[in-house]
Order: structure tokens, then sequence, then C-alpha cells
């Protein structure tokens, strides 16, 4: 079974955030963006058939999740990542975003504090604020581009009484860092120590290189939650929908009662199409081919960076599809490196500061994209640098 990574999606004319907010000087001349984590080629054609099925069969009434819903999520994450589930464990939501602000609301209180560890996704802090809490930082600890949990500076966090939500990131965006079951269990007993909830975002869970992200919720953690959802592995972040894991009942209800007053409905039926399309032998196939094709995406960058840009490190992309650049031997300020990036390589990565607040310099690059554009971005990269001269 052969897959298509090498063709692009049509992003014109459909609203599509990642070709909108693509620098325009890039987009004139037919270049893409590295930045958004979203890959630039199809879904899975296992997910296409399976919504072209349901749209044409022309009901998109009030849908809720059966045994034609749960089965698929069930036996996938069974074989995908080794954990059996319960249908009552998994519940449906609007998405990640939707997902960590109920659990905002329903685990602490106005003015309260929620762990988040830089560099991580910045919708944290961003979902936090809205929301009128304020962030506390466990800022991860960096040697060389190679990052580790401050475990100290976690249970100091953990014991104070306000603080009482942590949002995990595994595998870590942007890092591409995936946590192991000994880590997980370090920070599950803090959590039972202290009291705190444990949002752990997996929407990066199947994209991993050696091995597997572990499921924080599903072995008897407390207060744990996991979020899973078809958004990264793919290609389906604009759907708005994730399926919460919450196998302890209490911390389950508390979900529950707070996703009521947030107005749930019901799921999108092309939606619940899309679960059995992707969660299926079909889909398990396609993500297998698709974890090859970004390998070999990685190991093509790591090898031309180590050869032509020596001084810059790059995290080890254990899992995600984004990789974590320190480019500070420039010397470069971060407007001056992006402007350097986008208007002299025309190449539109993610600033750092988007995801920590202390990453001036740093940049992330989305590595879902044919390997020819990559080729070619690195090219214009080096050209760009050679007039500079940064490099040789």
């Amino acid at each position: 079974m052969t897959f298509d990574f090498d063709t692009k999606a049509g992003r014109e004319n459909i609203g599509n955030s990642k070709y909108i907010t693509c620098p325009e000087n890039i987009r004139r001349e037919g270049i893409i963006s590295f930045g958004n984590s979203e890959p630039e080629y199809k879904t899975a054609p296992s997910v296409i058939e399976a919504v072209i099925k349901r749209a044409e069969n022309g009901l998109m009434n009030y849908t809720v999740p059966d045994d034609t819903y749960y089965r698929p999520i069930i036996d996938w994450m069974e074989s995908q990542r080794g954990v059996r589930l319960r249908p009552e464990w998994i519940v449906p939501t609007l998405g990640m975003s939707f997902s960590l602000a109920t659990c905002v609301k329903a685990f602490t209180k106005e003015g309260g504090g929620i762990i988040i560890q830089p560099p991580t996704f910045g919708n944290y802090q961003k979902t936090a604020e809205i929301l009128g809490r304020h962030v506390v930082y466990n800022d991860l600890i960096e040697k060389d581009c190679r990052y580790e949990m401050d475990f100290d500076g976690l249970e100091e966090l953990m014991s104070v009484p306000e603080n009482t939500l942590m949002a995990l990131c595994n595998p870590q965006n942007p890092i591409g860092r995936v946590w192991d079951e000994n880590t997980l269990d370090k920070i599950a007993a803090l959590s039972e120590k202290y009291g705190v909830y444990v949002y752990s975002d997996e929407i990066f869970a199947e994209i991993c290189y050696e091995g597997i992200a572990p499921m924080y919720a599903a072995t008897d953690r407390p207060h744990g939650i996991s979020a899973t959802s078809l958004g990264k592995t793919f290609a389906f972040t604009g759907t708005n929908q994730a399926n919460i894991i919450i196998p302890d009942e209490a911390t389950r209800k508390a979900f529950l009662a707070q996703r009521k007053k947030d107005h749930f409905g019901s799921i999108d039926p092309l939606l619940h199409a899309a679960i059995g399309g992707a969660y299926s032998p079909e889909g398990a196939a396609w993500k297998d081919a698709q974890l090859e094709y970004l390998k070999k995406n990685i190991d093509y960058i790591n090898g031309f960076m180590s050869e032509n840009f020596p001084m810059v490190k790059i995290s080890p992309c254990e899992g995600t599809y984004v990789m974590w650049m320190d480019w500070r031997a420039l010397g470069l300020e971060e407007d001056a490196l992006m402007d350097f990036f986008i208007n002299e390589a025309l190449f539109a990565p993610d600033r750092g500061t988007h995801y920590g607040r202390n990453h001036g310099g740093y940049i992330r690059m989305n590595i879902s994209s044919p390997i020819s554009d990559i080729k070619a971005c690195m090219e214009r990269l080096r050209s760009a640098a050679e007039k500079r001269g940064f490099i040789k």
C-alpha cells in the first residue's frame, strides 16, 4: 500500500490559516510556510472516503457517540498506544483548546495558578489568562538544546495551594521530546501528594519515531486527564474535536458538569465518520507511512544543518513533526533574525517567543512537507547566510 506525501493539498480560497498567515512576499513566490504545525499534504484516503460517504448519506443532524464511535477509538488506542480503554472513559469535546478551558474552569478557581513547562504550546498560557487565571512557570532544564524536567521546581509549584492544574505536553511541542513512563510516574506522585490535576495534551502522541508516547491517564494516576485527537496525526486540526480520556469517575463527573455548562451539543456527524476512517487498519497503514516519510525529512534537515550550520543547535526530534532550533549563535535579536529568514531566505518558521518568554533566537520549523520543498528551503537558507557572511 503506497501513499502520496509529495503532493501538496490546495490552500487558496478556502480560508486556510497557514496559507493566509504566510508572509505575502513568500506566498507571492509560491513558497510554502514552515510555520503552523499542520501537514502540507492531504489527510489519509480512508478518512476522505469515510467523510464523503457520510456526506452523500445527507444526514447532518444531532449525532451522539455510539458503539460505531467508541469501538474504533478503543481498538486504535490498544493497537497503537498499548492501552485498553473503557467506553465511559472517553469524553468527546469541541477540541483541544475547548477541553483545556473546561479543565481550567472545572479544576481551578478565579485567580488560581496553572503550571506550564516552557518551551511549550503557547495556547496554554492564552487559555489561562483569558479565563482569569495566572500562569506559573516550571521551565524545562536545557543543555545544548536538550531538555529535562525540573522536578524540584515542579514540586515547589505544586505545593502552592492555589496551583491546582498542570498542563503537560507529550510529545512536547515544540521541542519534540517524548516523556517516558518513569517521568509521568514522577509527575503523578507529586500530583497525588498535592492534589494537582494534570491535563496531558497528547495530540501528537501517534507521531513518535522510537516507541510510543505513554497515555498519562491510562494507568492509575490520580487526577489524570489525557487529551487525544485526530488533529496532528491526520491533518485535522481545523475540525474542533477531541476525545478526552478520564478514567477517574470523580474527575470525569466534574469535567462533564463543566462541559455541560459550556453548552457542548452533539458530535459533528462528519467527525463521527472521520473517527472510523482514521482509526482503522487503513488509517494505521497511512500513519505508519507518514512516520517513515517524516523521519527521512528529519534526517535530511539534521544532516544539512550539521554540514552547513554547525553553530545552530537542534533539539532531538523524538516525536511531533516540528523541529526546535537555537539560532542565537548568529548574534541577531529575534526581530532581526525573523527579518533575515523571511525577507532574505524566504523562510517562514514560528518565533521562539511563541513558546516561551525567554526563547528569542529560537525557532520552530514544521517539517511535514514534501521533501522537495524542504530541500529548496535549505538551499535558500544557505545562500542567504553566505551573502550575509554567516557561513562560508
